[in-house]
């Protein structure tokens, strides 16, 4: 009976100091890590990423548990296939191209506004200072079938030009080859974006911009209210899973942008350093690209019109139809 009494006794001994093991294994265990979250933002090289550049600089982590990596995309294709396969979680792009990807069920909604129109008419001639001077007049204009084309053509139609008959507009030079006309003088009147209209200028200062089409479509457009250019596209995934970290990230976004359009100069440094575009042209071209951030809600009467419009020149530019409801939410 001793035996078997010492034998029970050495038992609980054994079990309780097993159980205080244990617990000091609980109490000195290290708390689980939180899982990183890594967003990848992605900007299109040029004008679409301008209000980006603080990012690029800062690179800020805009949430906790949000770890953020940016990329400065040279080309649109190399942007399109990233944004297909899904590379990227946050795209700055051309406001068409989101449109067109929505359309083809790419997994991306539309997320905010971060930059309105930039096309200017520039000319070296005395005569013209309106749109009712264009009439019997050669405009020469970028991309034909796109944007810039559209853009013309609707504000002419508005102003009450006929575009086939009061005006020539000529497609001859792509916005490359018709900087070195505008200079030489061999074309003196054309519709031009920025920053090309600040390079035009700043080598042939008698080459300037003396119509604002944004201005114009304000003017003469629904919603009395210019034109938006760029969308910022988000993937759907991440929308749905943290909606916070989206949030986060228009906040940093918007504020960087209000940086860029008080610091012009400093806006043109970076652009240099992270885009190779000279410093001061940009700097120059700042108060007329016209940036402005701007949420889904508050934005989309004047995307839909923008769209409408497109869509009425050309149903391919929008990707065959005029985005619905589900594009904002």
């Amino acid at each position: 009976m001793k035996r078997v009494t010492v034998l029970i006794m050495l038992l609980i001994v054994s079990i309780i100091q097993l159980n205080l093991s244990a617990e000091g294994v609980k109490e000195n265990s290290p708390e689980p890590v939180a899982q990183t979250l890594t967003i990848q933002v992605a900007g299109l090289k040029g004008p679409t990423s301008i209000g980006m550049l603080p990012l690029f600089q800062n690179r800020p982590d805009f949430a906790a548990g949000v770890q953020a990596e940016y990329q400065v995309v040279p080309e649109p294709q190399i942007m399109l296939s990233r944004i297909m396969s899904g590379e990227v979680d946050i795209a700055a792009v051309p406001i068409n191209l989101a449109a067109v990807l929505h359309n083809k069920g790419v997994p991306y909604r539309f997320g905010a506004v971060s930059g309105d129109g930039l096309l200017y008419i520039v000319t070296s001639r005395s005569d013209i200072s309106s749109m009712e001077d264009l009439k019997g007049k050669t405009i020469y204009c970028i991309a034909q079938g796109s944007t810039p084309e559209f853009i013309l053509r609707y504000t002419l139609v508005q102003n009450g030009i006929d575009p086939e008959a009061d005006v020539n507009i000529d497609f001859t030079y792509d916005h490359v080859s018709i900087t070195p006309q505008l200079v030489a003088g061999n074309v003196d009147l054309a519709v031009l974006p920025e920053p090309f209209v600040s390079i035009v200028a700043a080598k042939n200062p008698a080459v300037q911009p003396v119509i604002d089409l944004q201005k114009v479509w304000a003017r003469t457009s629904g919603t009395r209210t210019t034109y938006p250019i760029t969308a910022v596209l988000v993937k759907e995934e991440l929308l749905r899973s943290n909606p916070e970290a989206v949030d986060a990230f228009f906040s940093v976004y918007a504020d960087a942008i209000d940086w860029v359009i008080v610091h012009p100069k400093e806006t043109g440094a970076l652009a240099e350093e992270f885009m190779d575009m000279p410093a001061g042209i940009i700097a120059s071209a700042v108060p007329r690209l016209n940036l402005h951030f701007q949420l889904p809600a508050e934005a989309r009467p004047r995307v839909d019109e923008l769209y409408r419009v497109l869509y009425s020149f050309a149903p391919a530019s929008v990707g065959g139809r005029v985005p619905a409801d589900e594009f904002y939410e």
